[in-house]
């Protein structure tokens, strides 16, 4: 869950300082090794330290970068949005990797923070996943996507709910519930704010419930969101806590063709056609 850091925190953070790795604050997995630049990253579905070099590697022609880039960097592993803020706000890490739209809600809400944006082409599709049982479901949801891209739904959801968000949090949606109809559970995890953001309070909000809503109308089923940790979406879905996880992330060239390597990768699902497409950008310390 992503709770606003505010500059006002600053005991909190010369605590963290002084105690050094631990608790929330402790990176999930990788190493600091000899590398020049230590790199924050949520933690992938299927895909170690190694792996999400590779991807790098992989899908650096569709960027348009040098793939050569991440070789003298350390990926470390984080559960949570919250510990990888916190984590560079202290120094245990340079910087942060994550999506465009995740980076403006980070240093909007971060006056010592911001983004540097290299303005690479947006090859981040976020879809539902969902497991290969239930691809009928699936198929409802890839027709919903396409109906809400052409009427221009997720538009105007985007905009009001990420690109307009500003500093404000939204108010949360509701779900209307019809009696007799099939309910989906759907896994938030609140770690890609403000696409799939959860409230100081618990209380899932934004982008993710409205979407949620409006999808439920044009599916035809009762929608039920359910908070689950970012790196347990798979553990989730395959002991049938829940019916579908919200993003899984996959990657996409520029005509929108499916590439092979993704970030996410969870044997037995089928993954929808992704309702939004973001870049990649990197969280810092404001230069002093």
């Amino acid at each position: 869950m992503f709770k606003k850091i505010l500059c006002t925190a600053a005991a909190a953070l010369l605590a963290l300082t002084a105690s050094g790795c631990g608790n929330a604050e402790t990176p999930a997995s990788g190493n600091t090794g000899n590398g020049e630049t230590n790199v924050g990253c949520l933690s992938c579905l299927g895909l170690d330290e190694d792996g999400v070099r590779k991807w790098t590697q992989d899908t650096a022609e569709a960027e348009g970068r040098d793939p050569s880039a991440v070789n003298n960097s350390n990926i470390i592993f984080f559960d949570n949005t919250d510990s990888m803020v916190m984590a560079v706000k202290s120094g245990k890490i340079d910087c942060i990797s994550t999506s465009y739209n995740v980076g403006q809600y980070i240093v909007n809400r971060n006056d010592d923070l911001e983004l540097v944006d290299n303005n690479y082409p947006a090859i981040l599709g976020y879809s539902m996943a969902l497991p290969e049982s239930r691809s009928d479901e699936a198929k409802l949801i890839d027709k919903a996507i396409a109906d809400m891209k052409e009427d221009g739904t997720i538009d105007a959801l985007v905009e009001k709910y990420i690109t307009g968000l500003g500093s404000s949090d939204p108010e949360p949606t509701g779900f209307v519930t019809k009696e007799g109809r099939d309910t989906i559970k759907v896994a938030v995890t609140g770690d890609m704010p403000s696409m799939d953001l959860i409230l100081a309070d618990g209380t899932p909000s934004g982008f993710n419930t409205a979407f949620l809503s409006e999808l439920s109308g044009r599916i035809d089923r009762n929608i039920e969101t359910v908070s689950v940790e970012a790196n347990a979406r798979a553990t989730a879905l395959a002991s049938g806590r829940v019916d579908a996880i919200f993003w899984t992330r996959g990657t996409y060239d520029k005509n929108g063709t499916t590439l092979k390597y993704l970030l996410d990768r969870i044997d037995g699902i089928c993954m929808t056609k992704p309702y939004l497409m973001d870049r990649r950008v990197m969280v810092k310390l404001k230069s002093k």
